[in-house]
């Protein structure tokens, strides 16, 4: 399957980025506890992709939403913080891990 142009664009970039920097941090986070035998491997492969699906979403959400803002680069910046802000918030709250508990 060929591509017309064979760039990607700036948000599947970030959602690219953000989910091995995702990935990555909770594996180094986790690696101690894994290999004394505190987590299990299933443990860490799903606390991974999580963290890897969640950077990746919003990751991609805030560079869409930037690019949108583009030629503002005070709105743009504003706009970065506040989306990434939002989406933190829906993923702790849609995945249960809010303060309250």
């Amino acid at each position: 399957m060929s591509n017309a142009y064979n760039q990607l664009s700036p948000a599947s970039r970030a959602m690219l980025v953000g989910a091995m920097v995702g990935g990555g941090a909770t594996v180094a986070t986790q690696w101690k506890s894994y290999k004394q035998g505190d987590v299990q491997a299933e443990q860490l492969v799903s606390q991974a992709t999580k963290a890897a699906l969640q950077a990746a979403a919003i990751g991609g959400v805030t560079t869409y939403v930037a690019g949108k803002m583009a030629g503002r680069p005070a709105l743009s910046l504003l706009t970065i913080l506040a989306a990434g802000a939002a989406g933190l918030y829906l993923v702790d709250q849609f995945s249960g891990s809010n303060s309250h508990e």
